[in-house]
């Protein structure tokens, strides 16, 4: 593991070009208002304080930095424009910010001014919608449309007045097109002195680089480009994308492109896609952003939520390593879809690669710990998971972040003295969080308070109607209440948002069997297996499917797969009811068949089981299988068989509530079998081996 990112941990074990990188990228993400980008730079930040470069890092001579200062405000005017836009936008005044930014040049003005029209689209989004599961798509498609097509004329096409500018004047642009040893400071003062109107351009960039856009635009042409039908712009955007790979390997066009786009601009535009399901042109825009912008995280994380399988993710990371530059943001963003995959392993191994090879001081960075306790909860490893949740909440008491997967393992581990705990430590910090709603759900859950819970996690979804967490809880509260149709809307919604959640798969497959409609519930369940294909539970219940579309070999399959990963002997269990269902006493190849198969899956369920659980999986064995030669008046083998069972707890010292049940059980069937012996007609069960059969189906 270690070698294949080995490209990537050399920039871990030396972190000075790291924080180099991000004290312009969190300046960046700051004057713009990015909260969580910010938040998520400055965590690392406050890692790294005690690495130089602590104020400002020279980037001359070196091929890795990829980060420039961007220039101060030209006049007076900007500086205000900035100040007062950014006052509105902090107030969350939406309207203002975007009048007032709306005729600037400056990149942060430009953002903050469609960025303040986006949003104030979005709360109207949030706040009309009367019913909790209508759709999330914008209220005023016509306005959110317009503003997406301004967008994609600022960062695709390119921006209007220079559509207007080409057309007026073909011989002009060729001239412009040969600018390229013209000085960039001359170019700048120029453009800010005469050339430049107060409208709207495609960066901060000197239209003196828009070379690239000029020679592949249609000249000669006056007519305002207005509207432009959808399967047109995707054939544009992709058109330009794979342009703009092939110019990859030009250094002087990749320089051009990279100085005149804008990666937060280009960012926005990609959400806006993504919302209207433009999923493929929102892809292509992100790599451009995180191309001229590596250390901005929302744009990675954005990134994340539009890759479905793990053949996409492939030919991303190529995609992304074309320049062979193996950015160190790049590695982190792969960890973190192997935990989205639920491919754990290898995400710890990065993890724990950083650690061992990496500097010392990201050991105290939270946001590690925090992702390793993620990978362990996908696990099913509760113990560690809860172990490095508590390690997060010792580094930044304060950080609510992913501590409802903590109330998660703790509602399974059935601990409500610790879940109130949290829950009263979480709200005593910001009691209406949505991480805090949740955690209040889950402890009123366990309380069998389902109203409650229910009550909190449509809090948590009216505040963040993009929370896969709520909604896949509040599916199961729903299920708890018999609420069959409520469940699956609550399902259907966390799918919308994100297609690997293997929760929501999985409780759809519940409610289907619920409904005793197995065709349904396979077709989810198996989802839900392919994502989760190590998890035994998701074996189990397709197994159980198959069983019931009486397909009996794949559901024999099934369980011998969930053999490898069974902890307590469940999957013991299930192919000993199989002799029971299947084993037909007249036909002794069957019989035999099934005790092959019973050998063979002993074999495999001993691996791995310390000397305890090992005996009580055979325990239960035996017994069963006690039973099962009593029924069919093998008295002997039954003897010998409940003779094996005693045996396996002679040496034991330990007097567990588990031995002295098996005990109990052996007693019990001995019993019995010595009154059939005496009797051949007894064919009724004593109370003992009625007692016995709750104890190996019972659980």
């Amino acid at each position: 593991m270690a070698n294949i990112y080995l490209p990537y941990l050399k920039f871990f074990k030396d972190p000075l070009l790291i924080k180099a990188e991000l004290i312009y990228a969190l300046q960046e993400s700051r004057d713009r208002c990015l909260h969580q980008s910010a938040k998520f730079l400055s965590e690392l930040m406050m890692t790294l304080k005690h690495i130089p470069p602590h104020f400002e890092f020279e980037n001359e001579n070196n091929e890795f930095i990829r980060f420039e200062l961007e220039p101060a405000f030209v006049n007076l005017e900007d500086y205000l424009v900035y100040f007062k836009a950014r006052a509105y936008y902090d107030l969350e005044d939406y309207p203002s910010c975007a009048h007032i930014a709306k005729y600037t040049n400056n990149s942060k003005s430009m953002f903050l001014h469609y960025m303040a029209r986006y949003l104030s689209m979005h709360n109207e989004c949030i706040y009309e919608r009367t019913n909790l599961f209508d759709s999330f798509k914008p209220i005023n498609m016509r306005a959110y449309m317009e503003l997406l097509d301004e967008l994609l004329i600022l960062n695709v096409y390119g921006s209007e007045d220079d559509s207007d500018e080409e057309s007026e004047d073909e011989p002009q642009l060729q001239k412009v097109s040969n600018l390229d040893t013209v000085n960039l400071k001359h170019s700048i003062q120029q453009q800010e002195d005469d050339s430049t109107p107060k409208g709207r351009r495609c960066s901060r960039r000197p239209r003196s680089l828009r070379i690239e856009k000029a020679t592949t635009t249609t000249l000669g042409k006056k007519n305002k480009i207005t509207k432009r039908n959808n399967t047109t712009k995707k054939v544009k955007v992709t058109a330009l994308a794979a342009q703009s790979e092939n110019n990859m390997s030009s250094g002087d066009h990749r320089e051009a492109r990279i100085k005149r786009e804008d990666p937060y601009l280009l960012w926005l535009t990609a959400v806006m896609l993504k919302r209207i399901d433009r999923c493929d042109e929102a892809i292509d825009i992100l790599v451009r952003a995180i191309q001229i912008q590596p250390c901005y995280w929302g744009a990675w994380i954005e990134l994340s939520t539009l890759v479905k399988d793990l053949h996409m993710l492939d030919a991303l990371n190529l995609r992304l390593n074309e320049s062979k530059e193996h950015h160190w943001m790049h590695l982190l963003f792969i960890a973190h879809m192997y935990v989205d995959f639920q491919i754990t392993d290898r995400a710890i191994n990065i993890y724990n690669d950083i650690w061992k090879l990496g500097h010392t001081a990201f050991q105290d960075w939270p946001y590690m710990q925090a992702q390793l306790a993620i990978a362990h909860h996908n696990k099913r490893e509760i113990a560690s998971a809860i172990v490095s949740f508590k390690t997060v909440m010792e580094m930044d008491p304060f950080r609510i972040d992913n501590l409802d997967l903590l109330s998660n393992l703790m509602y399974v581990c059935t601990s409500p003295d610790e879940l109130v705990v949290l829950s009263k430590y979480v709200a005593s910090i910001d009691r209406y969080r949505q991480e805090t709603l949740c955690i209040l759900g889950n402890m009123y859950s366990l309380k069998c308070d389902h109203a409650k819970s229910v009550l909190y996690f449509k809090k948590a979804v009216r505040i963040n109607p993009f929370n896969v967490t709520a909604w896949t809880l509040l599916g199961h509260e729903y299920i708890e209440m018999k609420n069959s149709y409520a469940a699956i809307i609550s399902y259907r919604q966390a799918l919308k948002i994100n297609i690997r959640d293997y929760r929501a798969w999985y409780g759809l497959g519940q409610i289907y069997e619920l409904v005793k409609l197995p065709n349904y519930a396979l077709f989810y369940f198996t989802h839900a297996r392919d994502l989760r294909p190590r998890d035994y539970r998701m074996l189990v219940s397709l197994g159980d499917m198959f069983d019931r579309a009486d397909r009996i070999f794949e559901s024999m399959a099934c369980f011998y797969k969930a053999l490898f990963y069974d902890t307590d002997g469940t999957i013991m269990l299930k192919l000993s009811k199989f002799y029971d269902k299947y084993g037909d006493c007249t036909n002794e190849l069957t019989r035999e068949h099934f005790n092959m198969m019973n050998r063979r899956a002993l074999k495999i369920g001993i691996r791995n089981r310390n000397s305890i659980e090992l005996n009580l999986i055979l325990s239960k064995i035996y017994l069963y299988l006690g039973h099962y030669f009593m029924d069919l008046h093998n008295y002997n083998r039954a003897a010998s068989l409940a003779g094996k069972c005693r045996d396996l707890w002679k040496d034991t010292e330990t007097n567990t509530c588990q031995t002295l049940g098996v005990t109990e059980h052996v007693t019990a069937l001995l019993a019995e079998i010595e009154a059939r012996a005496g009797l051949d007609n007894y064919l009724a069960s004593t109370p003992g081996a009625i007692k016995a059969r709750r104890f190996l189906f019972g659980l």
